[in-house]
């Protein structure tokens, strides 16, 4: 008997419009989709536009001539990679710098 996939009410939504274009299959500009295939998201429809813009200028969503879209696994790879960078980046400069004074603490009674 074939699940029904249920909504995480945790995804982003970035995350549900990805999802939404893998399950239409829009790799490619042959099997692009209109944006109106998000309309059945529980998000409200500037949310949608916000979100579908923000990917388009990373271009992990790719507009094609005729106003529709498909996705790029590649470039989202890309901008995972670029993002987990920043993120431990940002994670690491606060232990570092915790790290450090608590040597110079120490070595400085």
């Amino acid at each position: 008997m074939a699940q029904k996939k249920r909504v995480n009410p945790r995804k982003t939504a970035g995350r549900l419009v990805i999802d939404t274009f893998k399950s239409a299959k829009a790799f490619d500009e042959k099997s692009a989709q209109p944006a109106e295939i998000c309309k059945d998201l529980p998000l409200s429809s500037t949310v949608i536009a916000y979100t579908i813009t923000n990917m388009m200028e990373d271009d992990i969503l790719i507009r094609t001539d005729d106003n529709r879209f498909y996705f790029s696994q590649e470039n989202w790879t890309k901008f995972e990679k670029r993002f987990n960078r920043v993120y431990w980046i940002l994670l690491g400069i606060p232990i570092a710098l915790t790290i450090l004074f608590l040597i110079l603490d120490v070595f400085l009674r």
